[in-house]
């Protein structure tokens, strides 16, 4: 008896450890989602009625696409709903009154019943979700990227449109500039609607020009009220997912060409921060460069921020009474669409792999062979705060205040989060000498913490010495008592990451040393044609092997597809070049750009062959190596 019970708990444990799913660093290829179109990114991840809900979603889809909704079990099974409908989604929120997840399309209850609002009822391209200002326990209210603001009965899903956009009604917009919207909330008697670029064809290349905008709107009006004409992305506030209530502080994180822009509004009264910026990849005036910074709630504790390639950590009270407590907790490379906390691990949804190159086009990354569009879901196991991404990169960072700008005379600037690590540079334009004041502390609390003075025309970099001060002021602002011209103030903020790193060497023990001469090479690339696998070919290109999602490796004979990737992962030659003072990387408008030189073997070709320079390794996102 006692030796069948062992074999019959044996055969279980077996069966449970077969239908574990694989993971590599916490991403599951079993979980991967495709679509037929030029990107695959997630636009919202929800824990729900014991399940993690996902859509996807694809490029300027207003009338529904191949994209799914998916339900995830915590078996980590993946179903995808036969009620989806695709399209651009990107917009979560729960009506608590109704007891329903409206994500994307859908409205899906405590059973998990889930109902579309088909796209021939309400066009567009879903981008946030608010509670509805006069009756928040009947109708919740959807806005999209440029089609329209619609409210919707929670119980028929009925929608009507309060506000017709660009994309349906010409002429409307001029109320509301710049488009690609993205964030949206009600709080404080008002709907607040944020966008990310404009139209102009400047924007396509200056990210310096006019872009995107914050607005704010009563329901009523016939025109919508613009608090800043910068590119903004969330707004939310302490009620998050639930939706805000009347008054609730609302945040918006933004930016512009300068630094991050943090916009408070708290008592009816818009407040202005800067915060660094750890990258300028996602600076595009267009805007298509940056979806979608999220400030989102991960279980108790500080919420979480993601903005420009920094994980911020974001307190939950941030107010005019408490303006202290947000700071950087490390860089990364990815593109993060939605993240949530499931199941004692932080589940972030990315948007991984892109068949479109869209503008990410260059000569150093020779053709990218494309694939199908696909993204996945990354589990970290959740610790105390945010440990797991400590370990990321450093916090180095950079944001200007005022940069080749013209000031006012007394004018001050925006607060800008203050570093313990950091320094400043300070330039003027003017013919006579200027004195520039460095102050510390928080709105209504100013302090004088430095005094600068720049000759006729000049700059200086000065070095913030964090010893004066017993508790570190969250903010410092410049000013002069002068108008100035040509103004720059640059924050460079260098403190190191908060994790350990013992285990980062050990990550590349697999990768050849340039004088290394048994090595294995090829190439590699994810398929497109719906296959669902990755193909590498050795660098003779003599033959082809296929990875699938059980990570099982195998060889295939496929000619014509060997003939492809041959012709279409090909390495280009010549990206980069040597002199004895550095490397030289010559860029597709001629412009030449010296990098610092490493192990000198990498002049030449390693004895693997040549090695590939650049290559996209998420959606928009470029490697040099």
């Amino acid at each position: 008896m006692l030796r069948s019970a062992i074999l019959l708990l044996f055969a279980a444990l077996t069966a449970v450890l077969r239908a574990a799913p694989r993971s590599v660093s916490g991403i599951y290829p079993s979980l991967a989602m495709f679509n037929d179109e030029g990107e695959c990114g997630t636009g919202a991840v929800v824990p729900w009625a014991d399940r993690l809900w996902v859509i996807t979603y694809g490029p300027h889809l207003p009338q529904g696409s191949s994209d799914k909704l998916y339900e995830i079990t915590p078996e980590l099974a993946q179903i995808v709903r036969p009620e989806s409908i695709g399209g651009t989604p990107a917009n979560r929120m729960i009506h608590r009154e109704s007891q329903q997840l409206f994500i994307g399309p859908y409205a899906i209850d405590a059973q998990r019943n889930v109902r579309a609002i088909p796209y021939t009822a309400m066009f567009g391209r879903h981008t946030g979700l608010a509670r509805h200002l006069t009756d928040p326990a009947g109708k919740i209210v959807f806005a999209t990227m440029e089609e329209g603001i619609y409210e919707v009965d929670v119980k028929t899903l009925t929608p009507t449109t309060l506000w017709a956009d660009e994309q349906v009604k010409e002429g409307l917009h001029a109320g509301l500039p710049g488009y690609h919207g993205k964030g949206f909330y009600s709080a404080q008697g008002r709907y607040l609607y944020a966008n990310n670029g404009d139209h102009a064809p400047e924007a396509l290349k200056d990210p310096a020009v006019p872009s995107g905008v914050l607005a704010e709107w009563n329901g009523k009006a016939d025109h919508w009220t613009v608090v800043r004409r910068n590119q903004f992305t969330e707004v939310t506030g302490p009620g998050g997912i639930n939706g805000g209530k009347a008054g609730d502080p609302v945040w918006s994180i933004g930016w512009d060409h300068r630094s991050l822009i943090l916009m408070l509004l708290d008592g009816g009264k818009w407040h202005p921060f800067r915060l660094p910026k750890a990258s300028n990849c996602y600076d595009g005036a267009h805007g298509w460069n940056t979806e979608w910074p999220r400030i989102r709630e991960v279980g108790d504790g500080p919420l979480l921020m993601t903005m420009h390639g920094m994980f911020w950590s974001f307190p939950q009270d941030f107010s005019m009474k408490r303006p202290r407590g947000i700071r950087p907790i490390s860089s990364y490379l990815k593109v993060i669409g939605d993240f949530c906390e499931w199941n004692g691990y932080l589940v972030f949804g990315c948007d991984d792999t892109a068949k479109n190159e869209f503008l990410n086009k260059r000569a150093a990354k020779g053709k990218i062979a494309a694939p199908q569009s696909q993204s996945n879901l990354w589990f970290l196991k959740r610790r105390t705060d945010f440990p797991p991404l400590y370990d990321f990169g450093p916090t180095l960072s950079q944001g200007a205040v005022w940069l080749n700008d013209d000031v006012s005379a007394g004018e001050a600037s925006d607060p800008f989060l203050f570093d313990p690590h950091s320094s400043v540079y300070l330039q003027h334009g003017n013919e006579a000498a200027a004195t520039l004041l460095l102050e510390t502390g928080s709105p209504g609390d100013w302090r004088t913490y430095k005094e600068v003075v720049l000759p006729p025309g000049s700059g200086q970099w000065v070095s913030l010495d964090m010893t004066l001060f017993g508790v570190a002021p969250p903010w410092i602002r410049v000013r002069c008592d002068r108008s100035l011209s040509m103004a720059t103030a640059l924050f460079v903020n260098g403190m190191a990451r908060m994790g350990s790193n013992s285990a980062e060497e050990a990550i590349f023990n697999g990768v050849a040393a340039a004088e290394e001469k048994n090595t294995l090479a090829g190439t590699v690339r994810a398929r497109g044609e719906n296959k669902r696998t990755l193909h590498y070919a050795p660098a003779d290109g003599s033959a082809l092997y296929e990875l699938d999602a059980d990570l099982k490796l195998q060889r295939v004979d496929d000619p014509a597809a060997l003939k492809y990737h041959r012709e279409n992962c090909a390495i280009p030659a010549g990206v980069l070049t040597t002199d004895a003072a550095s490397i030289i990387y010559t860029d597709d408008s001629g412009k030449r750009w010296r990098l610092p030189k490493g192990d000198p073997a990498f002049d030449k070709d390693t004895a693997a062959g040549p090695a590939r320079v650049c290559r996209e390794v998420c959606t928009e996102r470029d490697l040099f190596n």
